[in-house]
């Protein structure tokens, strides 16, 4: 339990910050270790993600909209229903609809109807979205190097295993 302590100085001041944050701490029952690691990922993502969203922007795209591209593009037969889509995104955006919207409209993607079910909905690349990915993906994983650039390929190995492990749902083995 964490005592409350009487008030001091400044109002809202209740006295020695770093002691009582230690307190907390051992109360919530506080691991370091994982909140070093954590805190490492999250900045490692923000990081990743501005590299990464600069490079595709460069191209004209937004993550979610080269993610989706890309996704369609490594499906088999170059085509994805709107849930098979929402399913392979690394970040789902709210609407997923209002984002194939806009790929349409750019003219990057076409909306289909699947043959065996009229009510599902296909998305398939054009050929302005081939273009598009043939400009945005050797950004992208230029930008991918670049950012790794100090890890030797072992070390990758290694790093790709212990993520998996946190997050078992990525689909790229090594």
């Amino acid at each position: 339990m964490i005592r409350q302590r009487k008030t001091s100085g400044t109002p809202g001041d209740r006295g020695d910050h770093p002691a009582r944050l230690e307190e907390l701490r051992q109360a919530a029952g506080w691991d370091r270790s994982a909140s070093l690691v954590v805190l490492a990922i999250v900045r490692a993502e923000a990081r990743l993600s501005a590299e990464l969203g600069e490079a595709v922007r460069q191209a004209g795209l937004s993550g979610p909209q080269f993610n989706v591209l890309i996704e369609v593009a490594a499906a088999p037969g170059g085509r994805l229903t709107l849930r098979e889509i929402r399913g392979r995104l690394v970040k789902s955006p709210p609407n997923i609809t209002a984002l194939v919207d806009r790929l349409e409209r750019d003219g990057l993607l076409r909306r289909e109807r699947s043959q065996d079910d009229r009510r599902v909905v296909i998305a398939a690349l054009t050929e302005r979205g081939w273009e598009a990915l043939a400009t945005a993906a050797p950004a992208l994983f230029t930008a991918e190097r670049r950012v790794l650039r100090d890890l030797t390929p072992a070390t990758r190995r290694q790093l790709l295993q212990q993520l998996q492990q946190v997050a078992p749902s990525t689909r790229w083995k090594s």
